[in-house]
């Protein structure tokens, strides 16, 4: 018999939360690449935003 540690949701388990820290700490200087960043930012948002969301409502 497995003891629940987290949250059950639909079925699985969902571990205690662990905070990630980013690896590599983006730097931009020019307006140019200041868009870069937002528009990458952005469309890794937008791509993931159910799963984002899921993670945020658990």
């Amino acid at each position: 018999m497995a003891i629940a540690v987290g949250k059950n949701v639909h079925g699985v388990v969902l571990q205690p939360r662990e905070i990630i820290r980013p690896k590599v700490a983006v730097t931009a200087t020019t307006s140019s690449q200041k868009n870069d960043v937002l528009k990458s930012a952005q469309r890794v948002i937008s791509t993931h935003r159910k799963v984002l969301v899921a993670l945020r409502d658990r």
